[in-house]
């Protein structure tokens, strides 16, 4: 009995230790396989959408008549390296004026941050927002200014030291100003929404939301994912400069002109965009801290395989949201999304108006060039077929490298496909989320038996190789003398972790030196008391030893 647990603590410990170093190189391989499609697509081109005129300018400066170039927005991909991802969440954290830090922005004056300069970040350890400048000496005639002030800001005012009767911010989301501005936060504890203004000295509190509230916002003000994949840029309607505009002053002449200006103090107005858990984006009213509508959602990019129209934002590797609007009036005009799916290649540009409907979407496309030089548009959606000349040795290898993964693997990855940030579906080793048997998981035609139909299809050469090396086990495992339990937990093992099980078996069976049996003939184990084929006894000869013996001299 003993012999038997050591000899599953050996076959489980070698079976984890195979599965982890074959894992490894598949993965670096799929990356590979990824890394080639992207490198032999036009680059500059890839991801790249457009919208012309953009929408939602009025119609006084988009049909102006002096007006020889109408508002735009467009949106490209990055060729960002995604195994570097796990580096930019780790600086995010980490950087001032990044989303995922708490250092809410960083002012360093005359280039000298010890010298000069005001922060504003969230104080763990107080629970309070802490804003600090530090200052130099006025000079003559000047106004005096301090060289050095804090200021503690907590759900019940403001005060120059951490005093408990400001009380605390549990887990706050900053909308980050710039400096002087006031902040809007939201605390997820108490579900209710602040605006902090240190130069006033204020903390107004807006209504708390009811618990039967569906709003969970997860961004506030600035909402995007890993900027650095994804670009948006708004391009206003243009005229020709006048002679004085065309004159160089600093680098070359300016042939156009902007007949109107995007407002970069308040880009939403007299809103604050507001991106819920679900995917939804709403507009919170900045004076009253209250809901004042809804202003879009993250469009989610066709992929291919159809999937659902509304994802949330784990769904989504990067994405942008620039509101809109103008110098003229700081009226709040709609807003531009653009999202990049998963796999790094599908993206979508939208276009919402003040009222949050849909006014134009545009999914990518991917510029071919082809022989002779002609070239011609292909949807992103489908770069992973073989409608795109550089996709298919590439594609293929990919499929066949997820194949190699244990069956039981890919299953789970099919039902977990939404389940798993796409971050980090990027650093997955063992489920993969981003696979072809997951884009299937996260189809939305057909009804639930077909899908899964339609995966075991994709893994069927992975389930046919794992029967194969199974078939190849049984055999081996009769010849070896293994009982039925422990053939058929081998069996069953290698159907659910293929290579990986067959693997981990040539190295955990027996090593014996296999005689023939004076019964059956077939080779039986010397260790056993039985033949393990023909069950017969196993007869040793009694060694008698002889009468004489030889006594040196």
């Amino acid at each position: 009995m003993r012999t038997s647990v050591d000899h599953l603590v050996k076959a489980i410990t070698t079976g984890l230790v195979v599965l982890i170093l074959m894992s490894l190189p598949l993965f670096w391989a799929r990356r590979r396989c990824e890394a080639v499609v992207a490198n032999k697509l036009d680059l500059a081109s890839r991801g790249f959408s457009n919208i012309e005129p953009s929408g939602l300018v009025p119609t006084e400066f988009e049909n102006d008549p002096n007006v020889v170039q109408h508002s735009h927005i467009d949106a490209s991909v990055y060729p960002a390296p995604v195994f570097l991802l796990g580096l930019v969440d780790y600086v995010e954290a980490r950087v001032p004026g990044l989303l995922a830090s708490d250092i809410y922005y960083y002012l360093a004056e005359w280039g000298y941050i010890t010298n000069d300069g005001e922060c504003a970040y969230f104080d763990g350890k107080t629970g309070k927002i802490l804003f600090s400048r530090a200052g130099r000496q006025s000079l003559a005639g000047e106004t005096p200014r301090p060289e050095y002030a804090e200021l503690y800001a907590g759900p019940e005012g403001i005060s120059e030291s951490p005093d408990k009767n400001l009380g605390r911010f549990a887990s706050p989301l900053i909308a980050a100003p710039s400096p002087g501005l006031p902040l809007t936060l939201y605390d997820k504890k108490v579900r209710c929404f602040y605006r902090i203004d240190m130069g006033q000295r204020t903390v107004v509190k807006g209504p708390q939301l009811s618990q039967d509230d569906p709003h969970k916002p997860v961004s506030l003000g600035r909402v995007m994912k890993k900027p650095h994949f994804v670009n948006m840029r708004w391009h206003p309607p243009r005229v020709e400069s006048s002679e004085e505009g065309r004159k160089k002053i600093f680098g070359p002449s300016q042939e156009f002109t902007p007949i109107v200006r995007r407002s970069l103090e308040h880009p939403a107005g007299q809103y604050l965009l507001v991106l819920d858990e679900a995917g939804r984006i709403d507009l919170l009213d900045r004076e009253t801290l209250q809901f004042a509508g809804a202003a879009g959602y993250l469009p989610a990019p066709q992929t291919l395989f159809p999937s659902k129209e509304l994802v949330v934002p784990d769904d989504l590797l990067a994405y942008r949201v620039l509101p809109l609007a103008l110098e003229t009036d700081d009226k709040y005009r709609g807003m531009f999304v653009t999202s990049l799916g998963r796999e790094g290649i599908y993206s979508a540009l939208a276009v919402f108006d003040e009222r949050g409907r849909l006014v134009h979407r545009y999914d990518s496309e991917v510029i071919e060039r082809l022989p002779r030089g002609d070239q011609r548009r292909v949807p992103s959606s489908r770069v992973s077929s073989f409608q795109v000349r550089a996709a298919p040795a590439p594609t293929i290898a990919k499929f066949l490298l997820e194949n190699l993964h244990p069956p039981l693997l890919s299953v789970v990855s099919y039902f977990t496909a939404n389940s798993i940030e796409a971050t980090a579906g990027y650093r997955a080793l063992f489920v993969l989320p981003n696979s072809f048997v997951a884009m299937k998981g996260r189809d939305v035609s057909g009804n639930i038996v077909g899908r899964f139909l339609g995966a075991l299809l994709l893994i069927l050469p992975s389930i046919v190789m794992a029967m194969l090396l199974a078939w190849l086990i049984s055999n081996d495992a009769v010849l070896v003398g293994l009982s039925e339990k422990t053939r058929l937990c081998w069996i069953i093992a290698t159907i659910a972790f293929g290579l990986a099980a067959y693997i981990t078996y040539r190295l955990t069976r027996p090593q014996i030196t296999l005689v023939t049996c004076l019964n059956c003939g077939w080779p039986r184990r010397p260790d056993m008391d039985r033949c393990h084929r023909c069950r017969s006894e196993w007869h040793v000869p009694d060694l008698t030893p002889p009468a004489w013996r030889v006594l040196a001299p």
